[in-house]
């Protein structure tokens, strides 16, 4: 995530033109202005928050980073990480505006950051932008190019006009740029971001990568945690299954051996999102009864035709073939993330 004293926050999963945009007064800074109550960067922070902790209920195996924009520099706010804790309670802690924004200055540092992420993982950045305008130290164009030779989707979403260079970003990228009209819709705008967006073929390379699912340690057992440098019980953390070290919470990287610390929960978690449910296939409305399979809905046995014998609009899993209401449908592909037919089916073969 990006935090500017006007107030361009980006975030990043797995993570944040010449730079001439519409010129704007300079007495103030944007994030004090209160057209959002009590203020911008109130408001910011406190959707960000909401933000952080749904992303990582949706993506619990992946990372966000915070960086900061002020006086035209970037800082570096928080480390990549997967502790939602730390990167709200730092967040919270610098909740501060000054000098100018300078979105440059921001794309290059966290292009630093996500270029080293491996091919195998999704990089993106997510600007909240309260700016008018950007003042950056060269050729903005020069830096949009090099985030998206190296695969980084940046999105925007702006808190109060459009600007061409934002969007400029987004369009070469393959981000998406939205302006808010206000505080509900920023928040929506904001959520729409949590899950993660269809990977792109290109974009990513299949891996294997190595983890590690740790214990809880025993009630007795004493040790320094590895992140904190704190003595701590065991029953109070988890025990590294490699080096046996000590970690407060999951999921983590080990700081001694480097292996990707994770609960079975969350690869489950994950798991919709690596193999979505395929859309279902529209079936032509039929005026009779004799269509098999198409009788009742699959998942909740109500009728699929009407008094008539007219059947409703429903859907067919392309896989199993089963037949589906529109409700079902709904539920199946945004709650369930798995289809009950091809679960029956899987289960008798079992």
């Amino acid at each position: 995530m990006c935090w500017s004293p006007n107030p361009d926050l980006a975030s990043s999963s797995t993570l944040p033109a010449a730079s001439a945009a519409a010129p704007s007064p300079r007495p103030h800074h944007a994030a004090s202005e209160m057209d959002y109550r009590p203020s911008r960067m109130a408001v910011v922070a406190k959707h960000a928050e909401a933000f952080i902790r749904e992303f990582f209920d949706q993506n619990p195996l992946s990372h966000v980073g915070l960086v900061t924009i002020k006086d035209g520099i970037a800082h570096r706010l928080t480390e990549i990480g997967g502790s939602p804790e730390s990167q709200i309670k730092a967040l919270m802690g610098k909740l501060e505006c000054s000098g100018d924004s300078s979105l440059q200055n921001a794309l290059d540092l966290v292009h630093g950051y996500l270029d080293q992420v491996p091919s195998y993982g999704h990089k993106e950045v997510l600007i909240l932008y309260s700016a008018l305008n950007t003042f950056d130290p060269g050729d903005i164009t020069e830096t949009i190019a090099k985030c998206k030779k190296s695969k980084i989707r940046c999105s925007v979403i702006g808190l109060a006009a459009e600007i061409f260079i934002c969007k400029h970003l987004c369009e070469e990228t393959g981000g998406s740029y939205t302006v808010a009209l206000d505080e509900s819709h920023f928040k929506e705008l904001l959520l729409e971001h949590a899950p993660p967006p269809p990977a792109i073929a290109e974009y990513a390379a299949a891996n294997l990568i190595k983890m590690g699912f740790p214990q809880r340690g025993a009630e007795e057992l004493i040790s320094i945690c590895s992140c904190h440098k704190k003595i701590k019980s065991g029953a109070e953390g988890y025990i590294c299954p490699r080096c046996k070290v000590n970690v407060c919470e999951l999921p983590t990287e080990c700081r001694t051996c480097g292996l990707t610390l994770v609960s079975s929960p969350h690869l489950a978690r994950s798991y919709h999102h690596l193999f979505p449910v395929p859309p279902f296939d529209e079936v032509t409305p039929v005026p009779n009864r004799i269509q098999r399979g198409g009788q009742i809905c699959f998942s909740c046995q109500q009728s699929l035709y009407n008094p008539d014998g007219q059947s409703n609009l429903h859907v067919r899993c392309p896989k199993c073939n089963q037949h589906f209401c529109l409700d079902c449908d709904i539920y199946i592909h945004e709650s369930l993330h798995n289809c009950p037919g091809c679960e029956s089916q899987r289960s008798i073969a079992s």
